[in-house]
């Protein structure tokens, strides 16, 4: 009795533990937010970076915040000295390429030298770190400085007991209220629910992910999948030097929560559901899923590089992981183009 007991006992916790493994493992699976990219570059220091007190900087936050948490925030940084000029939504703004690019132009345009991630998970928490004047937004090991708490209140307190205390106060002029009203525009030409024949006749760019396992992978999807004329680029190529190398398209994408890349894409959100409808394949044929409109997804587009025009395709074809979603649109674009 005492043996065979001993033995269920061994295969329950044998059970038990692949179980365990086996979620931590698709845990770990679940794609990073772009906002996880820039912070994982970041080297958390226990120094105010230098000029907080005396330069521009833009807050960047979870949406779960409320106004009434924005104002008090607001109203501190009055207080401290820091000069947030504007707040805008972090997975609004780091959605992608495109969307980065606009970010990054209204960087520059209201000279902001530093950006402040405001996050609220089980604590509050936030971020401060210089503006490279990049894409990329931070240098790699960037030194930055964070403040977490439970109390968004005592949190406040110790920024500013830390920041009056450490460096002398320049900016005098600063926004009572939070600027939340801030307006990007993301793309400068057309919006097109179509596919774009340029396709069939001209050379597209393929964007790499700059990971030798992610490039492999995007080289066998186009292989299988794309049967036109394309090129590989880096990431770190800018549009206008595609342009001049007789590249008249790019495939571009958004990869933030299922509602806010329908906002984002200029699809009509009075239409919007707690779950959308994705296009996907199955050997071929067209079939239809549904995916949480709170999930991140990507989402990918083509977009014309002289007139910035964007071709999103007949249907949602947006999925969780980037290789569903890129082999969803290119079975859809060769299906309505023909080749």
């Amino acid at each position: 009795m005492s043996y065979r007991f001993n033995t269920k006992l061994r295969i329950l916790i044998k059970k038990k533990l692949f179980f365990l493994l086996f979620i931590s493992t698709c845990s770990f699976a679940q794609p990073t937010t772009e906002t996880e990219v820039v912070l994982k570059r970041l080297n958390s220091l226990d120094v105010i970076p230098e000029g907080l007190l005396s330069k521009r900087a833009i807050v960047l936050y979870d949406e779960s915040l409320t106004p009434k948490e924005l104002e008090e925030t607001q109203k501190a940084f009055q207080q401290t000295g820091i000069d947030a000029v504007a707040y805008l939504i972090t997975d609004h703004v780091l959605a992608g390429p495109d969307p980065l690019k606009a970010f990054t132009t209204y960087l520059t345009n209201r000279a902001v030298e530093f950006l402040i991630f405001f996050e609220k998970e089980k604590d509050y928490s936030l971020t401060f770190v210089r503006y490279n004047n990049t894409k990329e937004l931070v240098d790699i090991d960037a030194p930055s400085w964070k403040q977490t708490n439970s109390s968004l209140t005592e949190m406040l307190k110790t920024i500013y007991r830390f920041a009056v205390s450490n460096q002398k106060r320049q900016n005098l002029l600063v926004n009572e209220y939070p600027e939340t009203e801030v307006v990007l525009k993301y793309f400068i030409g057309r919006r097109n629910e179509t596919f774009t024949s340029e396709a069939k006749s001209f050379k597209i760019a393929v964007v790499k992910w700059g990971n030798e396992k992610a490039d492999a992978e995007l080289q066998e999807i186009l292989k299988e999948y794309f049967p036109v004329k394309y090129e590989l680029v880096d990431a770190k190529v800018e549009e206008r030097e595609l342009g001049n190398r007789g590249i008249r398209t790019v495939i571009r994408f958004v990869h933030t929560r299922g509602s806010v890349a329908k906002e984002i894409l200029g699809y009509d959100l009075t239409q919007l559901a707690k779950s959308l409808s994705t296009v996907y394949y199955i050997n071929g044929e067209a079939d239809v899923k549904t995916i949480p409109a709170s999930t991140t997804v990507y989402k990918f587009y083509v977009k014309n590089i002289e007139y910035g025009n964007i071709f999103l395709g007949k249907g949602w074809d947006a999925d969780i992981t980037w290789q569903d979603a890129l082999k969803n649109h290119l079975q859809a674009m060769r299906e309505t183009l023909l080749f």
